[in-house]
Formats: C-alpha cells, structure tokens, sequence
C-alpha cells in the first residue's frame, strides 16, 4: 500500500503550525496532527476499511489534512477578531477552545484581555492561571489563582490550583494550606489528598518546614491512599513504582513518579471529559458528523475503561444531543432542496414547516445543556 504524507504550515503573529498527515498502513489509519516549536498539540485518526483503493486512499488523506489546515486557519482568524473585540463570551469562548488545542500563546493574550476588561472575573483568571501552568510558568500562575481565591474564598478547585502553583515553585508550606482549605471545602477531593502526598515529598527533599518533615513518613501514605480510594484511575503501574521508590527513601525518584501520575491524569481528563471545543465548535457552526462521531467514540472508550464516572455518561449524551441536532439539521436542508427542485412539493413543505418548528425547541435544548 502507498505511503501518503502531506505537510502544510500555518503563521500567526504567535508562532508557526505544522499540520501533518500520513496514512498508517499497518494500523489502517490516517494520522493528521499539529506541531508547533517541534511540539506535538494534538492528533486526530480516520480509520479506514482493508481493500480501500489507493485513489480514495488519497482523497481520505487529502480530506482530512484540508479540515485540519482550515480549522487552524479558522482558530487564528477568531484569534484576530476576538484581540480586537469587547465581547468577553467571545473572547472566553475562543480562549477555551485554545487551551484546549494547547495553543497556549494565543489562550494566554486572549484571556489577558478578558481580565484587562473585566478584573473580577474569576473564571478567566483562573483559565489564565492554567495557561500559565500549561507553559511551564507557574510563579506568574500564582498571581491570578490568588486572586480567585480571593474573589471565590469557596471554590476548592481554585485553592487546588493555587496550591499547585506554589508547590511547582516550591513553596510547600503555602501549598498544604491551600490543599487544606481545599479539602476543608470538599471533603472528597481526591486530587489535593494527592497534592498534599507531593508536598510532603517535595519538602522532605528540600526541608522547608520542620513540621511537614517530622511526619511525612507517615502522611504521605495516608494521603496516597486517600487519594486512591477516591479517584482509583490514579493506581496505576506508575504509581506503584513512585510509592515503592518513597518506602525505599529515595524521594527524589519517587516525587517525579508521583508527579508524572498527576500529569498523566490531567491529560487523560483532559481528553476525555472536555467538551469546551464542541461548545466552540457549534457556537461557530462548524460542527460536523466527523467531529462527532470521534467525539462519541473516545466517550465510549473513555467509559469502557472508567464505566462508574457520571461525568463520561453526561458528555457522551451532551454529544449525543449534539449529533441529533446535526441530523435534524441537515434534515431540513434536504427538504429545502426538494422545494428548491419543485415549490409545489406539498409534503415536503408541510414536513419543512413541522421540522424547522421541533429544530428550534431542539436549538434551545441543545443551547441549554451546553451553556459553559
């Protein structure tokens, strides 16, 4: 079977995108995804049937890397309307959309703006502090999430995220209060059981406080298995090995361990329970049968693996919805079509009449369940 490779490149005022896209033979696939500073951001797969003819081979390649150039076109062109907009919905929108594509130059102006025009706004300072965090900059993150907190004293996911940055800095003991009061406020907080396992580590490699050191032998334990009796997707190979490494004292090993295990889940989360993109998607009326489809296929994936998580469930009959609206639309333009070829089409005017009535109340279901 042929081999096809397509490369195209995508200029912002940021940074430059690679788009590539080659078909897998082996695994019958085409693989498009998007680099950037030699930095892979993201992947999508088009699986394809054995026997499939090279021409249409071709065009399955040449299709799926013309969607991926135009959706990164379409991404930088919002960016540039949304840089000169008031708009905070439309800036916040797009942002999220960004963060999520990890197009974390374009995510960190927007969301600067946003707070530029609207101080207050705890959601995107706290989306500007994970900007932050994604690029590797967590004392510039410590600024916005402390000001969440201030503005949100009850929101345990900001003082969760505030206590991240001061432990990525390593500032352990202003870390643990923020992963106290965030498990003061939600008492099944698995994620700041398991912060609080890394900040004993971390501070009895760097002996900042006497009293975190004198009994973290026995804390960090505890707060693993808290952490794994709440969230048990964190009791991975990984992590047992990052847990053997603290028996044997080497703390050093065992903090890297623990902290890919949190990486990892962030990621995995990340794709499976974001929808922000399909709300930005449809908000642009650029959603599609394939982008939903291969969103409802890692949902099932997602909870084949994770079937007791309601949040997988919800997603899934988010994107569930998401399709139908698809399909009814798309029913409507085929009736439109029937009148364009003949207006006297009695039935398909009635059928028109009737289904462009349900498609509003379905708009407005759909406009709903999706509200960020």
């Amino acid at each position: 079977m042929e081999n096809f490779r397509l490369n195209s490149r995508v200029a912002s005022a940021e940074r430059e995108y690679l788009i590539q896209t080659f078909n897998d033979p082996t695994q019958r696939r085409v693989r498009s995804s998007i680099f950037s500073d030699g930095l892979l951001l993201d992947t999508v797969e088009e699986e394809f049937g054995a026997g499939l003819p090279e021409p249409e081979l071709l065009e399955l390649v040449k299709t799926t890397h013309k969607e991926r150039k135009e959706e990164i076109e379409h991404l930088l062109q919002r960016y540039g309307d949304a840089m000169q907009s008031s708009d905070a919905d439309q800036i916040t929108s797009l942002g999220l959309a960004m963060l999520y594509k990890r197009m974390y130059p374009e995510a960190e102006a927007l969301f600067k703006r946003s707070v530029s025009q609207h101080p207050e706004a705890h959601e995107s300072l706290n989306h500007l502090g994970l900007v932050f965090m994604a690029q590797g900059k967590p004392q510039e993150a410590v600024e916005p999430f402390d000001h969440c907190v201030n503005l949100q004293p009850k929101f345990a996911d900001y003082h969760n995220n505030l206590g991240e940055a001061f432990l990525a800095v390593g500032s352990c003991k202003r870390a643990m209060i923020e992963f106290d009061e965030a498990i003061n406020l939600n008492l099944y907080y698995g994620d700041a059981y398991f912060n609080k396992a890394l900040t004993y580590v971390l501070n009895a490699i760097r002996r900042e406080d006497f009293k975190l050191f004198s009994e973290h032998a026995g804390k960090t334990l505890e707060m693993l298995e808290r952490a794994v009796i709440i969230c048990p997707e964190y009791q991975d190979q990984t992590f047992g090995e990052g847990k053997t490494l603290f028996e044997q004292g080497d703390l050093e090993a065992a903090f890297h361990k623990l902290l890919y295990v949190r990486e990892q889940r962030k990621e995995r989360r990340n794709r499976e329970f974001s929808d922000v993109y399909l709300r930005f998607l449809l908000s642009a009326d650029r959603i599609d049968d394939r982008v939903l489809s291969r969103r409802i296929k890692q949902l099932k994936d997602a909870i084949s693996k994770n079937p007791h998580f309601p949040d997988l469930h919800y997603e899934l009959a988010v994107a569930y919805t998401l399709m139908g609206r698809f399909i009814h639309s798309k029913a409507i333009q085929e009736y439109q079509e029937a009148l364009k070829i003949n207006p006297q089409f009695e039935r398909a005017k009635k059928s028109l009449k009737l289904a462009e009535n349900e498609f509003r109340g379905f708009d407005a279901l759909v406009k709903v369940i999706t509200k960020g």
